[in-house]
């Protein structure tokens, strides 16, 4: 899948979360999402390593809870981009693939 397909399904869903949970998704919260989410992949990391709560989970539980909480991210990230109007792609060979050449 290519991450124009990823972003448009991330969309999608969403849109349903807006819709579901009566929300109004305007410039802000797209950021304040992202945040939300990294302090979830935060809180997981630390008790997956033994350094918060692991409230009551196997390892693999855990690592699972850091699974998800990175789609998390990737999914805010792409719909923080989606919503300013950011090319994902370009950026990344501007700002990370430039020193590869």
């Amino acid at each position: 899948m290519d991450l124009n397909t990823v972003t448009k399904k991330v969309v999608m869903v969403s849109d349903q979360y807006e819709k579901n949970c009566n929300i109004n998704r305007d410039a802000d919260w797209y950021i304040l999402k992202l945040q939300e989410e990294i302090g979830e992949l935060t809180q997981n990391y630390l008790s997956y390593t033994a350094r918060g709560r692991n409230r009551n989970l196997t390892q693999e539980e855990l690592k699972k809870n850091i699974s998800n909480e990175v789609a998390d991210i990737l999914g805010q990230i792409l719909l923080f981009a989606n919503y300013h109007d950011i090319d994902i792609e370009k950026a990344m060979e501007d700002k990370w693939f430039s020193y590869l050449k």
